[in-house]
């Protein structure tokens, strides 16, 4: 019998590390963060810098360097490459799903743990966003951990765990400052904090004074160094931009003057943007609260209060996180191995005893197969529509995915429809007898939609999304002493150019400084973005000699040119050779 449980464990290990690294090695970097991402991780290790991240040589303020770090160890051992830069996102997704297993078995039992990691793991903005090489992964990593070293602390009742609990946590906190500033210590504490007091557990509070000033201490002897090294680098410069800017100007743009950090939506954006990222689990929500609020137990040690502050956690946070007046989807994601392990407990308790179901239980169930079965057959059809029109997403040429498409499909279309009809047939047969479907091909239905996304469909979509087609391009117009001047490019060509090419962009947003520039380096190379080449003057554009061009969507297009000599010269300039 321990034979068989040590087994499974292992399997499961094995199945969440095949989940995580499914994909890295399918693909090229993707616009539009992949690449920056990738470039300043190379530029740390290459340069040996390691306080302050660059992009194509100029320090880059907005994030704290871990992720960094762990790349550019990664780049160290095993070389420079778009699979290496994701690397650290597969590692650190992994780590997320195996602490949301830990906590789930802590606060209920095995089956809880497992079911909430993989839910986490079939989620649509997780599994998207743990295949892509971006630092919020870091984040959700160490935020995890926080809310795991909560549960220990707040959970034990010997002094000594309770304290590795709490102390546990106030690590996770400087890490995730390290990770992506102050957001992360937010993360953890903030909801905490208030969880206890919603709960009125002042009490705990006068407990752990002692043990939140030990915590304090650690957070700064984990983030001071780095501080330090800030403030020796770059002066108050760089302090100011990391903890004034890129903090209070996120949370109150406006307290900024000229901050312009973007991404600014309103108090309830977040709540059109989780049912998108959580799909296709969202849809349990109802039959989930319905539970909590029941008077049935919850599966294992679990009880209805340890599973309320699971969710009390996460709705603190995702308040928290509608507060600031600068938002993006993905900084929900740390609050997701929450959510998910509520579902896990609420799964759990169906397979525990069906004799409890509820009908609310039974059709929620129904539906999500419904919709697994339905996935399937979208993509066969889905698939044979791209091919017989040529119509895709707006502003992406379709034609490289209509090239890769059509021989696969002879597989994809006979694949999908038996699938759905196996699918089918089996919700149908559940629906006739009253029973739930089996959770064993509800789970691997969705592991295999996620391990055939990306592994196949991002294969397909690759030679749309490469963002090397640009640089390879570059390539034989460049030689060792070659200089590159841009001009009102973006982050993404000053990232996706330097990384495949080894060549750094002398940026200019002043016309005048460009033509300043190439005067004084005549044989250098112009980098721009198709439509700002209509914003230098005449004399210059005039001059301009088309090398090649790549078009990656409606929206970015770019050029290189050579610029040719003038005609006409001062006459004080030397004479032409």
């Amino acid at each position: 019998m321990a034979k068989n449980k040590t087994a499974v464990k292992i399997f499961f290990v094995l199945l969440l590390l095949l989940i995580s690294v499914s994909g890295i090695f399918s693909r090229s970097l993707w616009k539009p963060d992949e690449p920056r991402v990738a470039e300043i991780g190379r530029e740390m290790w290459l340069n040996h810098q390691y306080v302050i991240p660059t992009l194509n040589r100029e320090p880059f303020l907005e994030k704290p360097p871990l992720y960094w770090w762990v790349m550019s160890a990664g780049y160290a051992l095993f070389g420079v490459s778009d699979h290496t830069a994701r690397l650290p996102s597969a590692l650190f997704g992994f780590l997320t799903l195996l602490l949301t297993y830990f906590i789930g078995k802590r606060l209920g039992d095995e089956k809880t743990g497992m079911i909430a990691a993989l839910i986490l793991a079939t989620t649509v903005e997780f599994s998207i966003i743990s295949h892509r090489c971006v630092v919020d992964n870091a984040l959700t990593f160490f935020v995890t951990l926080g809310y795991y070293g909560f549960f220990v602390g707040y959970g034990s009742e010997t002094q000594r765990e309770k304290w590795f609990g709490y102390e546990l946590m106030a690590v996770a906190t400087g890490l995730a400052f390290l990770s992506k500033g102050l957001v992360g210590p937010g993360l953890i504490v903030g909801p905490s904090l208030l969880l206890l007091i919603a709960s009125g557990e002042i009490a705990e509070l006068k407990k752990i004074l002692p043990q939140i000033g030990v915590g304090i201490l650690i957070f700064f002897m984990l983030v001071t160094p780095w501080i330090i090294g800030l403030s020796l680098e770059d002066g108050t410069h760089a302090l100011r931009v990391y903890l004034l800017q890129n903090t209070l100007g996120r949370m109150l743009p406006s307290a900024i003057r000229h901050y312009s950090g973007g991404h600014q939506h309103p108090f309830f954006y977040y709540f059109g943007k989780l049912p998108q990222d959580f799909i296709p689990w969202i849809l349990a929500i109802p039959a989930m609260i319905v539970f909590l609020i029941s008077s049935q137990p919850c599966p294992g040690s679990m009880t209805k209060k340890r599973c309320l502050q699971v969710l009390g956690l996460f709705v603190f946070g995702f308040l928290l996180l509608s507060l600031p007046g600068t938002k993006r989807g993905i900084y929900l994601t740390p609050l997701y191995p929450l959510l998910a392990i509520g579902m896990g407990a609420w799964i759990a308790h169906l397979r525990k005893d069906e004799s409890h179901i509820s009908n609310l239980d039974r059709y929620t169930l129904y539906i999500l197969m419904g919709l697994f079965a339905l996935v399937p057959l979208g993509v066969a059809l889905g698939s044979l529509f791209i091919v017989m029109t040529g119509i895709g997403p707006r502003g992406i040429p379709m034609a490289p995915v209509i090239t890769r498409l059509t021989p696969l499909l002879a597989l994809i279309v006979p694949f999908g429809i038996i699938s759905f009809l196996f699918l089918a047939y089996k919700l149908l047969r559940a629906y006739k007898t009253k029973t739930i479907p089996s959770m064993a091909l509800l789970f691997t239905t969705a592991l295999l939609c996620l391990i055939a996304y990306h592994e196949g469909a991002v294969r397909i979509m690759d030679p749309v999304k490469n963002i090397h087609r640009f640089p390879n391009k570059m390539k034989p117009f460049l030689h060792e002493n070659s200089l590159i001047a841009g001009f009102r490019v973006s982050e993404l060509t000053r990232a996706m150019i330097p990384f495949d090419t080894g060549k750094y962009i002398q940026t200019y947003n002043d016309p005048k400084k460009l033509i300043s520039f190439l005067s004084r380096h005549p044989n250098a190379l112009l980098v721009i973005p198709e439509r700002k080449a209509k914003t230098l003057p005449v004399s210059l554009r005039n001059r301009l000699q088309l090398l090649t061009k790549q078009d990656y969507s409606r929206n970015f297009k770019i050029h290189l040119y050579r610029v040719r000599r003038s005609t006409y010269q001062s006459p004080l300039a030397p004479p032409n050779p």
